[in-house]
């Protein structure tokens, strides 16, 4: 993280991260609702990485708080500060549900491909919050689909190319749907980017009915289970990459190599913990799996901090001043 130099006052700013922590959600949460919901403009560094204003974090924690209080994202997007603070305080009839996960209306689904479509009908008796509206084995048979409405499409295609790309929106657009969950087993760069691009979520395929409900409700923004969790994150840096540079330097003029290799080693760990918060998620096993490897370079890096400061205090190596954004 970087920091001012003392002289200036400038307000600190966050990496994803570390704001994503400090908001009380998942780097993948914030990453979905910055792309499709716009709920806040972080900055970027000269190096392409978003940077989060203290004002940010207050934002997306009101969010967060309003959201499981069972306010739909969408209506919270666009509020400005003040008014989801006193949303917060007073809160409206729209938080009056104490269990909006009880009350959800089953996501309707219109299912695309014959695979798919066997699958959810073999799955269907089994799921209370999935509703399979209407379902057609062939992309090309939308005549199937016309009068349906639904809040999603999900289509199963052996071959994803460009040519897709429209053919999935004229399908959206037939059942009235927001969005389609695309799955694939092979397919061109392009084409995934462009149906992305458009607000689309494309998976590999197999796909079953518990992950489309999993995608669904994540992409309309609903509350992630209290029930699960996540395992507390590792602490913020407490060292940011400048101070780590001047470590370097300094520690190569100490004949004991320990304070240089640890400071290689700091740096490596930071440089995956972020990588892993910003690496791009295809499913929400994805998320998951990267969610877990930035805990375990976080949980790495804190221990080689510790291992740091020893290390400086037993070679008479001064400490440069600290990065974590909570003073430590």
């Amino acid at each position: 993280m970087q920091n001012a130099s003392p002289d200036q006052s400038v307000a600190p700013t966050y990496r994803s991260g570390t704001a994503a922590r400090l908001a009380g959600i998942p780097v993948a949460t914030l990453r979905m609702w910055e792309r499709r919901y716009r709920v806040v403009g972080p900055q970027v560094s000269e190096r392409g990485h978003r940077r989060y204003a203290a004002e940010d974090v207050s934002r997306l924690a009101l969010i967060k708080a309003l959201v499981d209080l069972g306010h739909p994202i969408g209506m919270l997007a666009r509020l400005p500060l003040d008014a989801l603070r006193q949303m917060r305080v007073a809160p409206g009839p729209a938080a009056a549900p104490t269990t909006p996960a009880a009350v959800r209306p089953a996501l309707r689904v219109a299912v695309v491909g014959e695979s798919l479509a066997a699958r959810a009908a073999a799955a269907a008796p089994r799921a209370a919050t999935v509703q399979i509206v209407a379902a057609c084995a062939d992309r090309a048979d939308a005549a199937a689909l016309h009068g349906v409405v639904a809040d999603l499409l999900a289509i199963e295609l052996p071959a994803l190319r460009e040519d897709a790309v429209e053919t999935v929106d004229a399908l959206v657009a037939t059942v009235g749907a927001r969005r389609a969950v695309v799955a694939y087993r092979f397919g061109t760069e392009a084409a995934v980017h462009e149906l992305r691009r458009r607000g689309h979520i494309v998976v590999h395929a197999p796909l079953d009915l518990d992950e489309i409900e999993s995608l669904g409700v994540a992409a309309f923004g609903a509350a992630e289970p209290a029930a699960a969790p996540p395992p507390a994150a590792p602490s913020a840096p407490r060292f940011d990459e400048h101070a780590l540079a001047q470590l370097a330097q300094v520690s190569g003029a100490v004949r004991c190599e320990c304070p240089r290799h640890v400071v290689d080693l700091l740096m490596s760990l930071g440089a995956f913990e972020r990588y892993s918060a910003e690496c791009e998620n295809r499913s929400p096993a994805d998320a998951a799996l990267h969610r877990h490897l930035g805990r375990v370079a976080g949980t790495a890096r804190a221990l080689f901090e510790e291992a740091l400061v020893r290390v400086a205090q037993a070679e008479g190596i001064a400490l440069p001043a600290t990065a974590a954004p909570a003073g430590g």
